[in-house]
């Protein structure tokens, strides 16, 4: 999974989801998906072409529901990650690390 991270260019993210890694094999499942979430939420900022149509319904509805989902703020119109349940299982956090750090190195940050 190292090398993964590894792949991210921007240092801050890079460093963010390098500790959600690191949490995830300390079993602090929830940590990993809040970390995941805003390293996610922080492309979409810097991207904000992926909040436009028809890039916004992919953008949003692909990422991970498992526990947590992001939806559209309907005054900002900018991602917010709501909660389903506050426990989170290895292989959710897992799935939610993995998707943003591929949407990371896909979006070259």
């Amino acid at each position: 999974m190292a090398v993964k991270t590894e792949k991210i260019q921007d240092d801050a993210l890079r460093n963010s989801l390098s500790e959600a890694q690191a949490a995830l094999k300390s079993g602090d499942y929830r940590k990993v998906v809040d970390l995941s979430a805003t390293a996610y939420m922080e492309l979409l900022r810097r991207k904000p072409a992926l909040l436009r149509m028809p890039m916004q319904l992919q953008t949003v509805m692909f990422f991970p529901r498992l526990g947590a989902h992001l939806q559209l703020n309907s005054t900002t119109a900018e991602p917010e990650l709501i909660y389903d349940r506050e426990k989170f299982s290895f292989s959710e956090a897992v799935t939610y690390w993995e998707f943003v750090v591929d949407a990371l190195v896909k979006h070259q940050l």
